[in-house]
């Protein structure tokens, strides 16, 4: 990505702003007593997991900017307005996850210093959480739908029953969770059961079944263009987002389970921690890379 580069600019805006509001203000007296830490300890700690979390919105944003690079350079082409929309929906992702956390630190510090804050802050925090990934999948699901439309390639009854199939089993699954969790909804959620299922777990679960249709429409295409490098690309593209759909359905389980995460030691609690953000890093990082072979091949 050049330096010259708006999105850029734009990231390392995000990134120092989160890294500010993350490292500068004073640990919470509560998480030293409870994990037995010290202010630079925990502040050692916070920097670790803010790596991962920086490489990903770099990859994210670096995905975009390719994807809509890409875009222009075919825009005369029919299928440059459907690349177009992918790439909007990469962008949603990409100004939304930073957002997301910068609002996230600011809610926190605030409801530090003003506990009466604290619900309010939390149903913020979830309702933003899934506002961005709706509005993302939503692009890159008509995206997906344009572009197998142009190749004129229908998508396989099996492959629309199985897609369908995994999207009810994990909606069920997570409404039991929901459901089991429901003395624990005031201070997870801060919301009544009706209102976690209809604005919380509903959208959620339109957001998987977009976003694993759309991961297997972007296959399917993939298959039926010209040229092997396209193909590893687009597969590459696919790879990504079918790996961020997974990761996501995991963080929605996770925050149904907060009393066993509230159990979990602090090497426990980092090591999951750890894994997630590694995993997400790399999903995002294969759509980038997928985006990059996508430019070059039409630089070449």
């Amino acid at each position: 990505m050049k330096v010259k580069s708006k999105i850029f600019y734009w990231y390392a805006a995000f990134a120092l702003i989160h890294i500010g509001l993350t490292l500068l203000p004073a640990p919470a007296r509560e998480t030293l007593v409870k994990y037995h830490l010290s202010s630079g300890d925990l502040k050692a700690l916070q920097f670790t997991l803010l790596i991962p979390s920086l490489v990903m919105w770099f990859a994210v944003f670096y995905g975009y900017q390719r994807l809509h690079a890409y875009s222009q350079i075919i825009k005369g082409n029919k299928d440059g307005k459907q690349v177009a929309k992918l790439a909007h929906g990469l962008l949603a992702l990409a100004v939304g996850i930073p957002l997301n956390s910068i609002l996230s630190d600011v809610l926190t510090l605030f409801a530090r210093h003003h506990p009466d804050f604290i619900a309010t802050a939390t149903v913020i925090s979830n309702y933003t959480s899934v506002l961005y990934p709706l509005i993302a999948f939503i692009f890159i699901s008509m995206g997906a739908r344009g572009l197998i439309g142009i190749a004129r390639v229908r998508v396989p009854l099996l492959a629309t029953n199985i897609t369908t199939l995994v999207a009810i089993i994990l909606g069920v699954v997570f409404c039991d969770l929901i459901a089991r969790a429901h003395h624990d909804l005031i201070t997870t959620y801060h919301l009544s059961y009706s209102l976690v299922m209809l604005t919380l777990a509903i959208p959620y679960l339109y957001i998987w079944f977009l976003g694993l249709f759309a991961v297997v429409e972007i296959y399917l295409y993939s298959r039926h263009v010209a040229g092997i490098v396209y193909r590893h690309s687009w597969n590459e593209l696919a790879l990504g987002l079918g790996a961020i759909i997974v990761l996501d359905i995991t963080l929605q389980y996770l925050g149904t389970l907060s009393s066993w995460l509230s159990g979990l030691s602090l090497s426990g609690l980092l090591l999951l921690l750890y894994v997630l953000l590694f995993l997400l890093a790399a999903a995002f990082i294969v759509v980038a890379l997928g985006t990059k072979k996508l430019i070059r091949i039409e630089e070449v």
